[in-house]
């Protein structure tokens, strides 16, 4: 399978920066994370996100790694100050707070992302502070990073985390899940995930609301994942008959979807977390 990835700024730093491009205009990002550090833009469509991911750590030589989709715009000051977290040597993955960019909501200062709490038992999450006021979170929380479960869209994650639980597991969560997964088993191998609350990018999303798909890939890889995720980790499987009522419903507003989500479901139940079967049209 071939690779391909560009360089910029070839100097040694503390920080890789660690960018999975699927076809985007990125000279925005580009110019808001600056040239002090190394960048490492993965641009193969052939391989999904977790692979993307996991080929820039591969190349990366720093001692902090921050992933950024390739949706984003990082704020200023942002990088230093998610740095700055890490003075507590127990952290080992820090977030962003993510704003909407207003390019596809007419919001710019109401949250699309930052953090979520998972319920173990039944797999469902909560994301803290989703479409409420970036001030909600300086009010509630301060300047002071917060704990949460699993962060996602831009976060730094410190080497020595990749060298004691290893890569993104993009095998079983080759889309979807392949951060959640990840900060679990960071959790459990003693390190922190938090959210810095002063440290923020601008994300180009849709609101965040119930779920829907456009894409056939993305549905099943929902359904597949979300009962994988269980398995893997050893959790009850007891919400999955609520699960698929509530997504079915969801989807409800895009039937087509729901044949793909199905599938995805019999995927999850049906295959090991060895060998899982990936999606195929």
């Amino acid at each position: 399978m071939a690779m391909s990835n560009d360089r910029i700024c070839d100097k040694k730093t503390t920080i890789s920066i660690i960018i999975p491009n699927h076809e985007r205009d990125i000279t925005e990002l580009l110019e808001s994370v600056g040239k002090e550090y190394e960048v490492i833009v993965v641009n193969d469509n052939d391989l999904c996100l977790a692979e993307k991911r996991n080929y820039g750590v591969y190349k990366s030589t720093g001692n902090y790694l921050l992933f950024i989709d390739d949706d984003n715009i990082v704020g200023k000051f942002s990088i230093n100050n998610l740095l700055e977290v890490f003075k507590d040597e127990r952290v080992g993955i820090a977030g962003m707070v993510g704003m909407y960019s207003g390019k596809q909501t007419g919001e710019w200062n109401k949250v699309c992302d930052s953090g979520a709490t998972r319920n173990l038992l039944t797999g469902f999450t909560h994301d803290k502070y989703v479409n409420q006021e970036i001030f909600d979170i300086w009010a509630w929380e301060g300047i002071i990073p917060y704990e949460v479960d699993e962060v996602s869209n831009v976060f730094m994650v410190k080497r020595e985390v990749f060298d004691k639980i290893g890569l993104f597991d993009q095998d079983n969560f080759p889309i979807d899940l392949d951060e959640a997964d990840f900060c679990l088993r960071a959790k459990k191998a003693g390190y922190r995930v938090v959210v810095a609350p002063n440290a923020f990018t601008c994300h180009n999303t849709k609101r965040i609301g119930l779920p829907n798909f456009k894409r056939p890939k993305n549905a099943y890889y929902m359904g597949r994942n979300k009962i994988l995720f269980q398995r893997k980790h050893n959790l009850s499987l007891s919400f999955v008959p609520i699960f698929i009522i509530v997504y079915i419903l969801c989807l409800l507003r895009n039937p087509r979807m729901i044949i793909h989500f199905i599938r995805g479901v019999y995927a999850g139940l049906r295959n090991n977390t060895k060998s899982p079967q990936r999606y195929s049209v």
